[in-house]
């Protein structure tokens, strides 16, 4: 079965390849179809030596800390557009075991009232396209799950170079789930996963204002709903978090994560800020980072298009809580990973040798908080070199 996904994908990616800046076809109905995707081949180095001389003796290990190659993701996209302003998108994705949907939306664009409608499954509207390859951490555990969602954005415009952005969001509350922090998958961090149906599910709205002016932009977000019941209190929560249950009502289903983002961009120069807080249950969850990048024409002996450097510092705490006693109480454990608290800098280069080829190189230096006096933090620094074929 995995040989027969492998040569399916290979005759699907085979025109693209071919083709370079993918294709174009005519359906029978007439419509355009639009073809393209994305390859990434990764090279991953995590801290230490490597060997069953050099496991770790504690409890959490790293599961591979020798230099390893691997196909992070291919991703074969298609377009149809029904008109100038109706389209649809599918993206299928293939990794080592699987191929799947991973995203398919509709969107409808209203220039009469400049706004745009979404319906389908994607990312929330308050996600950003990231440079690196790695997710800030507060990306990973809120914005980067793919959710079912109905969402309109509208623009106001404010002159030439300003703009007022408001928007209404419907979705499936996504489950409570895990995730890597950076390229190294042993120890997962709680996140919202991407949306599949469960029972007792329930839904989340949000809401977004925002204003752009003069390179400065500013985004506000607010999203409520319920925790699915039973399963993100009882079998995420409850299961992954050893002092849960002496937090309070372990039933409470309160459900709300609200943030906010400012950047600023002049010339090659990008700064951004973003901060988030979250309520799951009786779990409360803050983040932030701030990021710098500098994009600029690369040097002629690299015979590239563009260089981009980029640094960020970001942080995810599980805030600590107060019994009735005035006690604080706090989760980090060292026997589960979802319980800690989180520190990442990233630094990255990026090479973009022309529009369909990337050379990314990056370092990744984790902190935890394990609550252990053993073992405080683990060794888990990580770099990557990746090779990033669109097509």
């Amino acid at each position: 079965m995995n040989i027969l996904k492998v040569l399916l994908s290979g005759l699907i990616l085979l025109p693209l390849f071919t083709f370079g800046q993918g294709i174009t076809v005519s359906t029978g109905s007439g419509l355009d179809l639009e073809l393209s995707g994305e390859v990434e081949l990764e090279f991953i180095d995590v801290e230490g030596a490597g060997g069953f001389a050099n496991q770790d003796l504690t409890y959490q290990k790293v599961r591979n800390r020798s230099p390893h190659m691997r196909i992070d993701m291919a991703v074969l996209g298609a377009r149809v557009n029904y008109s100038e302003n109706l389209s649809y998108n599918i993206e299928f994705r293939f990794d080592d075991e699987s191929a799947y949907v991973d995203k398919q939306y509709a969107r409808l664009n209203v220039p009469g009232i400049n706004t745009q409608f979404e319906m389908g499954k994607n990312r929330p509207f308050v996600s950003r396209k990231r440079q690196s390859e790695g997710y800030p951490l507060v990306g990973t555990a809120f914005w980067k799950g793919r959710e079912a969602h109905i969402n309109g954005t509208t623009e106001i415009m404010l002159g030439e170079k300003g703009k007022l952005t408001g928007g209404l969001s419907f979705a499936m509350k996504r489950p409570l789930g895990t995730d890597d922090a950076a390229e190294d998958k042993s120890f997962k961090m709680m996140v919202y996963d991407d949306y599949e149906p469960k029972n007792g599910q329930t839904f989340e709205y949000g809401v977004k204002a925002g204003i752009d002016i003069a390179g400065i932009s500013l985004l506000g977000w607010y999203f409520m709903g319920e925790l699915i019941d039973d399963w993100d209190w009882k079998a995420s929560l409850k299961q992954s978090l050893a002092p849960y249950s002496n937090m309070g009502d372990e039933t409470d289903v309160t459900h709300y994560w609200m943030g906010g983002r400012a950047a600023y961009k002049i010339a090659g120069l990008n700064l951004v800020g973003e901060y988030i807080r979250a309520q799951d249950g009786l779990l409360t969850r803050e983040g932030a980072y701030g990021e710098a990048s500098y994009s600029m024409k690369a040097p002629s002996f690299l015979h590239a298009k563009g260089l981009t450097f980029l640094g960020r510092q970001g942080f995810l705490n599980l805030v600590s809580k107060e019994n009735s006693a005035g006690e604080e109480l706090t989760w980090a454990y060292l026997s589960e990973a979802m319980s800690w608290d989180r520190q990442m800098t990233t630094l990255s280069a990026m090479l973009e040798i022309n529009d369909n080829l990337t050379l990314k190189f990056e370092h990744y230096i984790l902190g935890e908080t394990t609550g252990s006096d053993i073992e405080s933090s683990v060794d888990d620094d990580q770099t990557l070199l990746q090779i990033n074929f669109r097509f």
